[in-house]
């Protein structure tokens, strides 16, 4: 009993030190260097929004939203000890800025608004025109619009006219326009209206994405070709920065020690060639996640609580509360005692692959949790993220379990487990499949009895959910994050129980069907990402884990019986790719709806954009999925997909792809099995 003992508190105590090690490791704050600039030195400019976690812009005209002054007021005390300036980008609630950094000593670069709507547009003209005159002495200049090129809401002669309307109404102003460098070019008309030309730099929106190491390059290169490209107006940098949190694009890294790094470099750079520059942004913004993904929601120089980041001194870590973390880890490890306390005599062997897995699986989930609490934002993401967290709970302690009495539970295939859903299949657990090889029960007999069923229920939602983010990824990957932590536990864990031999009780075409969706998936994903993304990569693997027993249990049934739903699907998706290409990406029918809005293609136009920006493509496929579930009829099931692709097409792919996946594996349920009589009692 002594000797188990020992075993036990040697074996955990080497396990919380390793992973105690790990934690430091990553969390311990590295030292970045910083500009050698005096401590008095401020500075020139940073993008000022007043907004706290809880609101956005949007709310101004939809709920009422007001800014209060002494929201504003904190702020600005906050930023006039490090900067000079402030460019903020619209005038609606914010009319009070301009008061306030006058009491702080800040300049304003004051933004107005530029839409598609032409009455918004024109209030937004005529307000910050209103402002400049009541507060000559603090505002620098006029921004009249910012990046209304890009998201191709007014033409370049729409522009110009505004620009020509404020600087008509303030001549002693200097006025300019705001957009990335890039479509400087692409609209020459622009510049000659300007008093001088502000362009955006971001590395890590570039439509090839520039890794950190690279950026100051990439920055320098821009900036003089724009001046060469661009002769007789300043060059302002209006917009420079790079994510503290978020998903990797190519070789681009949000992190919080990426971001110093780029914002130290890029100020020694800026002050050693003497360009005038604004940084983005003062604080985070948690309203842009819901368009830009999570990574839109940590630009900020300090935290949505306006606490400071330690951006542009000091030591930084990626991982600040990483004790916490370690914490966290160290509960979920002991928690694993009530599985080795009973079973204590393993061998060597099995003491080191059950201490290789308490210890990776917790900090993996701990990971996990890290990264959901970072870019969950509603109640949806958050029902996602217990969800996945669950299933890696479930095959965590079932992996050790299985370690620790060194014995392969038994599942049921994807059929039998849907067939278990809809309560035609009963089974009945067997001792044998269910013993460690000394004779003991592997679970008590409460928990035997439910046992097959929870691992086979298990097993498909882990590559149901796996299909839908793999969906989500593959047709609109740009703002979705991978999950790799939280996932790679059960792809690990199901390769490692499916070895058995005689598994699983045929059919098995879902399981073919499943395995070649991942893989087609993942060789799009690998394609669209590049090897640069090594998060990717990691996904690319966990897709793989998951198929490749998939394809070894299912490599023998036919998908002849969905060949015309395939078929129709294809054409289905063709079709709405098309529609949206002439009526949404069509650059001729963009700039014939900027200049006559009353058309019948552009007021259609209009209308598709409200039913995507409310999710009713994503919404009504959702719903017609869970009546095609519910009633189990084929068309019906066709039917939602078709809908899911439409929601592919318009942009609502969250919702789309979990309508996809679920009417698609039960319309594959029912097709391939259609001649297959229904399960009978399984035994584990």
């Amino acid at each position: 009993m002594l000797n188990r003992l020992m075993k036990v508190t040697l074996a955990y105590g080497l396990i919380l030190i390793t992973v105690f090690g790990f934690w430091y490791a990553v969390g311990h704050p590295r030292l970045v260097k910083e500009p050698a600039l005096s401590t008095d030195h401020k500075l020139q400019s940073v993008s000022y929004a007043p907004f706290e976690k809880n609101q956005s812009p949007l709310d101004l005209g939809l709920k009422g939203l007001t800014i209060s002054d002494r929201r504003i007021d904190a702020d600005l005390a906050i930023l006039s000890r490090r900067f000079d300036c402030i460019r903020t980008y619209s005038v609606a609630g914010l009319e009070a800025v301009p008061a306030f950094a006058e009491k702080y000593g800040l300049k304003v670069l004051l933004g107005a608004w530029v839409s598609g709507d032409p009455v918004l547009t024109q209030k937004e003209v005529t307000k910050v025109i209103e402002l400049a005159r009541r507060h000559p002495s603090c505002v620098r200049g006029i921004v009249v619009g910012n990046e209304a090129l890009l998201r191709r809401e007014v033409t370049g002669p729409q522009l110009v006219e505004y620009i020509r309307q404020v600087k008509s109404a303030l001549p002693e102003m200097p006025v300019t326009y705001a957009d990335v460098w890039e479509f400087w070019l692409k609209h020459p008309d622009v510049a000659p209206a300007t008093d001088f030309v502000m362009i955006h730099i971001l590395p890590y929106w570039e439509d090839d994405p520039v890794s950190i190491d690279q950026s100051m390059t990439h920055v320098r290169k821009i900036r003089e070709e724009l001046a060469r490209k661009i002769p007789g107006r300043e060059i302002v940098i209006g917009e420079t920065g790079w994510p503290s949190e978020g998903r990797m694009r190519e070789g681009a890294l949000p992190s919080p020690v990426n971001q110093a790094r780029f914002m130290r470099g890029f100020v020694a750079l800026a002050e050693q060639e003497h360009w005038q520059y604004n940084l983005i942004e003062a604080f985070d913004q948690p309203w842009k996640r819901a368009k830009e993904g999570a990574v839109g929601g940590y630009w900020g120089l300090y935290n949505a609580d306006r606490v400071d980041k330690s951006v542009f001194s000091g030591p930084v870590s990626n991982y600040p509360n990483w004790l916490t973390w370690f914490c966290l880890s160290a509960g979920i490890i002991l928690f694993t005692l009530f599985i080795s306390g009973r079973h204590s005599g393993m061998s060597g062997f099995q003491w080191l692959k059950f201490s290789g897995g308490v210890a990776a699986g917790a900090v993996l989930i701990v990971m996990q949790g890290h990264q959901f609490s970072v870019i969950s934002r509603n109640g949806w993401e958050t029902i996602w993220a217990v969800m996945i967290l669950g299933q890696a709970f479930i095959v965590y302690f079932l992996v050790l379990s299985a370690i620790a009495f060194d014995a392969l539970p038994e599942h049921l295939n994807l059929k039998a487990s849907i067939d278990l859903l809809r309560g035609r299949v009963s089974p009945v657990a067997d001792d044998t499949c269910l013993q460690a090889p000394d004779g003991g029960r592997f679970f008590p007999p409460f928990v035997l009895r439910h046992l097959t069923p929870v691992i086979s229920i298990n097993r498909l939602a882990v590559i149901t959910f796996a299909l839908i983010a793999v969906a989500g990824l593959f047709f609109d990957a740009r703002y979705r994050s991978f999950n790799n932590c939280g996932v790679i536990i059960p792809a690990l864990g199901y390769a490692w129980l499916s070895r058995k031999a005689g598994r699983p009780v045929q059919p098995a075409g879902l399981e073919r069907l499943s395995a070649i969706t991942l893989i087609i998936a993942a060789l799009g994903i690998f394609i669209k990402e590049t090897p640069l993304n090594w998060q990717a990569d990691v996904w690319v693997g966990i897709c793989l884990l998951l198929a490749v027993p998939l394809w070894r249990e299912g490599k023998a049934n036919s998908l002849r019986p969905l060949l015309p739903h395939g078929i129709l699907l294809i054409v289905a998706y063709a079709t709405f790719a098309v529609i949206r290409f002439v009526i949404l990406d069509s650059n001729i029918v963009t700039t014939l709806c900027a200049e006559n809005p009353a058309g019948v293609l552009c007021l259609l136009r209009s209308v598709l954009g409200k039913l995507m920006y409310h999710q009713v493509f994503g919404l009504t496929s959702l719903a017609l999925a869970g009546l095609a579930i519910w009633r189990n009829i084929v068309w019906l099931c066709t039917l939602a997909m078709i809908a899911s692709l439409s929601s592919f097409a318009f942009y609502n792919v969250g919702i789309g792809a979990i309508a996809f996946v679920l009417a698609g594996l039960t319309l594959a349920h029912k097709r391939l099995e259609a001649d297959i009589p229904d399960s009978q009692p399984v035994q584990g």
